[in-house]
């Protein structure tokens, strides 16, 4: 029992013994109780709390380690001409598991354009499942940093920034919880730029499972894509 679920129950404890002694020393011909319901239904609700994943890379490395992971895109050149894509990749991804589901994750997107990273002032990733998704907002990456001639990014999956229009309002998704509507999802991957070396390295999901029915991270659900 971790140290919060300690905490409730002695509180309750606590409230429950003052109330009883408030009533024998003010009332004494009456009896307060708290019924082990209330107690019950609180600890559940903390129990049953959806994980989430911190904004750091280490954690994402570790889902990696453990094969919590599937690769979208892989290797294929992209770029824009006269507002639109030439190339755009669809992917599915298919969600599987026997009672979990997506709890958080990460987006892992690496790109360059012929040798040299990403002008970030006008190349960006485009990246959009179902409806809810475009133009990522590369400011709101946890991890975004020019490596071996291309650029690595990194974001919350429960926190994804973008624009569907590159002149468009911002908006917030949670892709976590998209994952969760349905057991195929359609994903358009592309990248915004003008210059024919653009390149998709890779485009990857790491995920966390867990249990809504215990509360507790699992290893049991999985993500695929559907070849």
């Amino acid at each position: 029992m971790n140290k919060k679920l300690i905490f409730i129950i002695l509180f309750f404890v606590a409230a429950y013994g003052a109330v009883a002694l408030l009533g024998i020393v003010t009332r004494p011909k009456q009896t307060v109780e708290v019924p082990p319901s209330t107690i019950t239904e609180v600890i559940r609700e903390v129990v049953r709390k959806k994980p989430s994943c911190p904004n750091t890379s280490d954690y994402f490395n570790e889902l990696k380690s453990a094969g919590q992971i599937v690769v979208l895109a892989k290797d294929f050149k992209s770029y824009g001409a006269n507002g639109l894509f030439t190339n755009i990749k669809r992917t599915i991804v298919k969600s599987s598991g026997s009672g979990s589901q997506i709890a958080c994750g990460y987006l892992f997107i690496k790109s360059q354009t012929g040798k040299r990273p990403l002008q970030q002032e006008w190349e960006h990733p485009y990246v959009k499942p179902g409806q809810f998704g475009g133009h990522l907002i590369l400011d709101n990456a946890i991890v975004n940093a020019d490596k071996d001639e291309a650029t690595e990014l990194l974001f919350n999956l429960s926190n994804i920034v973008y624009t569907e229009q590159l002149s468009s309002e911002i908006r917030k998704a949670d892709w976590a919880a998209l994952l969760n509507v349905s057991d195929r999802t359609d994903f358009d991957i592309a990248l915004s730029t003008t210059d024919p070396g653009g390149v998709i390295n890779e485009v990857s999901i790491a995920y966390q499972c867990w249990s809504p029915e215990t509360g507790q991270i699992t290893q049991d659900c999985r993500l695929s894509v559907e070849e």
